[in-house]
């Protein structure tokens, strides 16, 4: 599953930011991760009509279900493709695509945290943390219409409650520590939002809100020295 993610990313970014990267570009590269992994696994908004299953025919459809079957206008129309399902699609293809990104063009040597760690997903040695969460605002569906999705990213309450506790949790262990939120999608209130918890949360469809967070960890860790490690040269 990990590498169909990562070769998503790495397509996609030979696509699309193989050259000068831009607020655009990291937007377009984003949405194009998550519009792969969604085709990739068929996880579009469609519905399916249980009157008609129920007489041996067949009516369903893309998008958003109608208040009533097209066919055979019953009310038991119901979403076959779930939101709990596309989250965690795109939650995926969203980290593998922010992981691509560092380590490709800004050559900051992130590692995948162990499995028993359950506070962040990234980290740049064990005194910085990352906590990816991202998600699209719409999908394109085989029929070339599109499903809106609410509240992506951290304007969703419980994805912006879970990275808070997360950063909670990895402070009480880890007083010094920094601990960033990474998101495509950031509410106007935690532009710029730091707490005793939470170092800083970074947009990362905006070329210099990485560029600050690259500036936060290059204070923190050497990043020379572990650019040097893997074989790169120090930027």
């Amino acid at each position: 599953m990990a590498e169909l993610f990562d070769g998503i990313a790495q397509r996609q970014f030979n696509k699309i930011l193989c050259g000068a990267i831009s607020n655009a570009h990291l937007r377009e590269y984003f949405n194009a991760c998550f519009q792969e992994a969604i085709d990739s696994y068929g996880a579009y908004q469609c519905w399916t009509c249980i009157n008609c299953m129920r007489q041996g025919n067949a009516t369903q459809g893309w998008g958003a279900p109608p208040s009533r079957c097209t066919r055979c206008r019953s009310p038991l129309v119901y979403e076959i493709a779930t939101f709990q399902s596309r989250s965690s699609i795109v939650g995926s293809a969203f980290e593998a695509a922010f992981f691509h990104l560092i380590q490709t063009h800004y050559r900051i040597p992130l590692t995948l945290t162990p499995g028993n760690t359950r506070t962040h997903d990234f980290e740049v040695t064990g005194e910085v943390a990352i906590e990816a969460k991202g998600s699209p605002s719409k999908v394109a569906n085989p029929n070339s219409t599109f499903t809106e999705l609410d509240r992506p990213g951290l304007e969703r309450s419980d994805t912006k409650k879970k990275a808070f506790d997360n950063a909670r949790t990895y402070r009480q262990r880890n007083p010094t520590g920094l601990f960033f939120i990474v998101s495509n999608a950031v509410p106007s209130d935690l532009v710029g939002y730091r707490n005793r918890d939470v170092t800083a949360v970074f947009d990362v469809n905006k070329t210099d809100r990485i560029e600050s967070m690259i500036l936060e960890i290059r204070g923190k860790v050497d990043l020379p020295y572990l650019q040097r490690q893997r074989g790169w040269t120090p930027t």
